[in-house]
């Protein structure tokens, strides 16, 4: 079973956006499979393992998601849960209406994202335009049944999604999907429409409180509270070497961004071979202080013993 070999902080000069941070990061990884992770967000440990386990299972696939909870300021306060298809046909019709993956929640082969074009600069929207440029290359979709992300949400992040700039970036998309026949004329003017009300109209008060509505009541089953003891009871199985893609940027808290690396390192079932760390501009001390603790952890499990 490998554990982390390398911690490998890439810094950029000046901020260039999450777009060109992750194409940074992609770049730099040196394995086929790859997980995304944001920097304020909790993985759950059985997460990497489950993944690896449908890539195992079905080696057609090229990338691999699952539902996500959101929690408001502790992680156990959890407000929903974003679901989605779980099969390939599923999930690309389901893509006509909605982005149908949850960007923090995948693993996906490299090779199968560069051939698609890769991380292209879009306003808050780079994970859909690349999914549907995924979906035209014909690429293979999959999600698992139960949340692998622990989701910081609040009044900023429904803020983000909204306004001009932020509505302009969705029907842009939606003019693409029709000018490549992905969608409809009719399925066109629903989601601009839709849109419209909800990213432009609506103040951010009531954007809290569609999403709110939309999203589904997270109740845990038997089966997603028993992931963890099955992981770790069960006969240990060898996975693929596969690399972490993160960012961070110096309007990041740092101790969120700690608990955040501690999911993907330290928790883990099976952990990453390496993890791609693209600092996107200058960032605080508090931040740099972080990244330095889990450079020494990394190097701490490489030589045979964890620091946890």
């Amino acid at each position: 079973m490998a554990g982390v070999v390398a911690f490998k902080p890439i810094y950029l000069p000046q901020n260039k956006g999450l777009g060109n941070a992750l194409k940074e990061a992609l770049a730099n990884c040196s394995n086929n499979l790859v997980a995304r992770m944001d920097s304020d967000d909790i993985s759950a440990p059985y997460r990497f393992e489950k993944q690896l386990s449908v890539f195992a299972d079905n080696p057609k696939v090229d990338i691999v998601g699952g539902s996500i909870t959101e929690f408001v300021g502790a992680p156990d306060n959890i407000t929903g849960e974003r679901q989605v298809e779980l099969e390939d046909a599923e999930i690309k019709k389901d893509m006509r209406k909605r982005c149908a993956m949850n960007h923090v929640s995948v693993m996906y082969k490299k090779d199968a994202v560069l051939a698609s074009g890769g991380y292209l600069d879009w306003y808050y929207n780079e994970d859909y335009y690349l999914w549907i440029r995924m979906l035209e290359n014909g690429c293979r979709f999959a999600n698992v049944p139960y949340p692998l992300v622990n989701v910081r949400t609040g009044a900023d992040m429904s803020a983000r999604r909204g306004g001009w700039k932020y509505f302009r970036s969705e029907q842009t998309l939606q003019k693409y999907m029709l000018d490549k026949k992905i969608i409809s004329f009719p399925r066109y003017v629903h989601n601009v429409v839709l849109r419209f009300g909800g990213e432009f109209m609506a103040p951010n008060s009531v954007r809290q409180l569609v999403y709110k509505v939309i999203r589904k009541e997270h109740k845990p089953t038997a089966v997603s509270e028993a992931l963890i003891s099955q992981s770790t009871k069960k006969e240990k199985v060898e996975y693929p070497p596969f690399s972490v893609a993160t960012s961070v940027y110096g309007k990041d808290n740092a101790e969120w961004f700690d608990i955040a690396l501690d999911s993907i390192i330290v928790q883990q079932t099976v952990k990453p071979s390496e993890v791609v760390l693209v600092v996107d501009g200058p960032v605080p001390q508090e931040i740099q202080t972080v990244i330095d603790k889990y450079t020494e952890i990394c190097r701490n499990i490489r030589g045979g013993y964890s620091s946890k």
